[in-house]
């Protein structure tokens, strides 16, 4: 046998004390009665109690206590072996941290509207595993594979696009990088873009064709706008300039549709632009759920059976008792004739 809770049989001292209590009853009661009357008029005041079925009641309620501290220990005998297996897909969602996401076409920028939407969706997770790479020239694991999502959105919170210190954007790393931390064995791989879509690596159509082939799902999320924005840059002292070309053009940064649809398409995935009501985020999450679930963390566990239930019943049994027996007892008077 076993505990659950061994403490609490710490309260066991009590029954030893209640039972001498009891002994003591009867040598207690005469001592206050003394106070009140003198003690040849004990016997005629106790005629009709009942001192046997008095400390019968006792010993039953004191047992009853002994069995209630007994189940509230938790007692557990009777080994079993408990399966336990954790449902759900690894996601690892890609964010652009280039300059580029710096630009304000979308309030406040759109790398912070990005970890707004990655956020909200990491909120709606249950029992999947997400990871977040950081990319812009270079690709950087900002979070491996966890099913700790207070850890994921730490770790969201410190991206910015000082993150990734190479300039550039290479989308089609950061899908090879992503499909490295799945693994051989995983059989449903979802990946997330979040980018603004200029990949001027332009290797990301070939890298979604590796996804495809081991079985990764791709989606994109669009952020920015077709129209485009300036990208503003701070210098040492603080003042906001906007990048420009090596012809001192001012450059505009785009929301390159047709490439983020591109690389949905080939990844067997869709494409999805930010909205300010975040209807995408949950349509993500729809078409993920609508992936079959593998299992993973697989786990056996010796488990003892709970036996308090036993514990209780002995307890009501006893309180039941208690309570059919009275302390009163029947007194025949004598009936006096003159």
């Amino acid at each position: 046998m076993r505990w659950g809770d061994a403490y609490i049989l710490i309260l066991l001292v009590l029954i030893p004390v209640m039972f001498f209590l009891l002994t003591l009853s009867g040598s207690i009661r005469k001592k206050y009665f003394r106070k009140f009357a003198d003690n040849r008029f004990y016997p005629f005041y106790m005629q009709e109690f009942s001192i046997f079925h008095w400390n019968l009641r006792s010993f039953l309620l004191i047992s009853a206590l002994f069995f209630l501290i007994i189940s509230a220990a938790r007692p557990q005998w009777g080994k079993e072996i408990q399966i336990i297996k954790k449902e759900g897909i690894d996601i690892i969602i890609c964010v652009d941290v280039s300059k580029s996401m710096d630009a304000q076409d979308l309030q406040p920028s759109r790398i912070d509207r990005a970890k707004d939407q990655i956020s909200l969706f990491v909120d709606q997770l249950r029992g999947d595993r997400i990871a977040l790479i950081a990319f812009a020239g270079d690709s950087f694991i900002q979070c491996p594979l966890t099913d700790d999502y207070g850890a994921v959105k730490l770790f969201l919170s410190l991206l910015d696009t000082e993150t990734v210190p190479s300039y550039g954007t290479d989308i089609g790393g950061a899908v090879e990088m992503a499909l490295s931390l799945f693994g051989e064995k995983e059989k449903h791989k979802v990946i997330i873009i979040v980018s603004d879509g200029e990949d001027l690596a332009e290797n990301a159509i070939d890298a979604s064709k590796q996804a495809a082939e081991r079985s990764a799902v791709i989606y994109t999320l669009g952020i920015g706008s077709p129209e485009g924005s300036t990208i503003p840059l701070r210098d040492a002292q603080g003042n906001v300039e906007y990048a420009k070309d090596d012809k001192g053009n001012i450059v505009l940064t785009r929301l390159d549709v047709a490439n983020l649809s591109q690389i949905a398409r080939i990844g067997n995935g869709r494409f999805y632009p930010v909205t300010p009501s975040q209807s995408e985020i949950y349509e993500i999450l729809n078409q993920i759920g609508s992936i079959e679930k593998k299992k993973f963390d697989s786990k056996e566990f010796l488990h003892y059976k709970e036996q308090y239930k036993y514990f209780v019943i002995i307890a009501l049994i006893l309180l039941f008792l208690e309570m059919l027996i009275n302390n009163r007892k029947k007194i025949k008077l004598k009936r006096v004739i003159d």
